[in-house]
């Protein structure tokens, strides 16, 4: 005969029988579906409970519905200061700086200018370093989406990125034309009917 099991399921109560036991936890069977329960509630994935059917089981539970237990593993105690940091003082004694004089023993030489040292900045983000283009091109390409009819627009009419309606040369057709910055301006179109 199964034992019965209650334990704590998305926030409710339930009672599932139990299939195999190893160690502190257990599987439960309940719904057709399988549980592992660990103190008295099964065990969460994220905000959802845990839970596999016979073929997504782990192979240790597995083995475990079929008698094959692992061995028990032997519970070590530990002192509790065993595990702290342990605190070290390596305080290094800092020897008096002697200057040395400038002027050499030997006067005969010509002493070396010495250059001032100056502090090197701190690199710029590339960001800060990004210099804004200067756009030369006077005219976009764009192309009819009725007669595939080619045609140039000045720049200046859609520099800003929103889109516009030019009728078409050829078809005295409407359609809608957005420039997109690439590495020269490129034209976008749509048809409306």
């Amino acid at each position: 005969m199964e034992e019965a099991i209650t334990f704590w399921l998305d926030n409710k109560i339930c009672s599932g029988f139990k299939i195999a036991e190893i160690g502190s936890q257990t599987l439960v069977s309940y719904r057709d579906k399988y549980y592992i329960i660990v103190g008295g509630a099964a065990q969460m994935k994220g905000v959802r409970p845990l839970h596999y059917s016979k073929t997504s089981m782990p192979l240790l539970w597995k083995k475990a519905m079929k008698g094959i237990l692992p061995p028990p593993v032997a519970v070590i105690e530990y002192a509790e200061d065993e595990f702290l940091p342990v605190t070290t003082s390596t305080k290094k004694e800092r020897k008096p700086m002697q200057k040395e004089s400038t002027v050499s023993e030997f006067s005969d030489e010509q002493p070396v200018p010495v250059k001032p040292v100056v502090p090197v900045a701190a690199k710029k983000s590339a960001a800060a370093e990004v210099k804004p283009v200067k756009i030369i091109q006077a005219v976009v390409a764009t192309t009819c989406p009725y007669c595939s009819h080619k045609q140039d627009l000045p720049f200046e009419k859609g520099k800003n990125g929103k889109p516009f309606f030019v009728v078409c040369v050829r078809c005295s057709t409407e359609f809608a034309v957005r420039f997109v910055p690439v590495t020269m301006y490129q034209a976008q179109v749509a048809a409306f009917k």
